[in-house]
């Protein structure tokens, strides 16, 4: 599975819950983080861990990091 978004990233994990949980965050969060297509770099870590550890490939730094700077060009672009 591509991923080419956080909200991707998230919905790999299949319910909101599950990755709310994997990642030490209410679950209220977790579904805020998808609405806004946005994971924090302060939980990047916990993320890739999480995703190892419940099997969800395709999960890396590199992957996040790439997916946030894509983000921040769409926005230079856009002013």
């Amino acid at each position: 599975m591509s991923m080419n978004s956080f909200s991707e990233v998230i919905a790999a994990f299949g319910k909101h819950s599950t990755f709310a949980e994997a990642i030490g965050v209410e679950e209220s969060h977790a579904r805020a983080m998808k609405s806004r297509d946005s994971i924090p770099s302060t939980r990047w870590i916990a993320t890739v861990n999480a995703a190892k550890k419940l099997g969800v490939k395709g999960v890396t730094l590199d992957l996040l990091a790439r997916i946030d700077a894509d983000k921040a060009k769409q926005r230079e672009v856009a002013q």
